[in-house]
């Protein structure tokens, strides 16, 4: 576990991170892959915190890589699972993520995963609209890596935690092999990018990348002026 400031920690998992907010009570945000159950609530204990203070589970999107352990987190510590309402009924595995994918390939990933990791769906307790709020984070309706993916925001410590709207785009960004394969809609991911650039925030804090500890929302802007451009010059 790495504490970035008082109150916000990040938990290295195999492919991604998630991460713990001390509000009131806490808020987890996002679970990784199935089988990190365990890992999760040891560093909770660590932290010297029970379990059974997590109030919410946000889910910034239903990628299994960030839903695989809401199910078993929720059922052992009584929290709240959170997701926007349009990413509700793939979370409980009512809508089909498969159809969504935009390469043949990624539908067959989709299809796989959702076959192998059915236990891993799960009831959808709050279902959030764009400016709600969780705690001291507000939500931000960020569509195009999938059509219900938010980003959150820490207006008191100046933190935005984008999901994966910024990481996997970035990635492919730097291997100039084009826009992320695994994203619903490339444009619409440029729009929410151009979203997340007109907040202000020190610290951006990704899933799936490197965590960038200041000037957050100028990376973002200057990110935005790259990706796009890239997305115009390889349509």
């Amino acid at each position: 576990m790495m504490k970035i400031v008082d109150g916000v920690y990040r938990i290295r998992l195999f492919s991604s991170s998630v991460y713990l907010v001390e509000d009131e009570k806490l808020i987890l945000i996002d679970t990784g892959v199935p089988g990190y159950t365990g890992r999760i609530l040891r560093y909770i204990r660590k932290m010297g915190k029970d379990p059974k203070d997590i109030e919410f589970i946000v889910l910034t999107h239903h990628h299994i890589d960030h839903m695989g352990n809401a199910r078993r987190l929720k059922h052992i510590t009584g929290s709240k699972v959170v997701a926007h309402e349009i990413e509700a009924p793939y979370i409980e595995g009512k809508q089909r993520a498969w159809k969504d994918g935009r390469i043949w390939w990624t539908r067959l990933l989709l299809w796989i995963g959702h076959m192998i990791f059915k236990r891993c769906f799960t009831k959808v307790d709050i279902k959030l609209r764009d400016g709600d709020k969780i705690g001291n984070l507000k939500v931000i309706h960020v569509p195009g890596h999938t059509r219900g993916s938010i980003a959150l925001l820490d207006e008191r410590r100046g933190i935005m935690f984008p999901g994966d709207t910024v990481p996997y785009t970035l990635a492919y960004m730097r291997l100039k092999k084009g826009p992320n394969p695994y994203s619903w809609d490339v444009d619409k991911e440029c729009k929410s990018l151009e979203k997340l650039a007109n907040f202000d925030y020190e610290l951006l804090l990704p899933n799936d990348s490197r965590i960038v500890t200041r000037r957050g929302a100028e990376f973002v802007r200057q990110f935005v002026r790259q990706m796009c451009k890239s997305k115009v010059d390889t349509g």
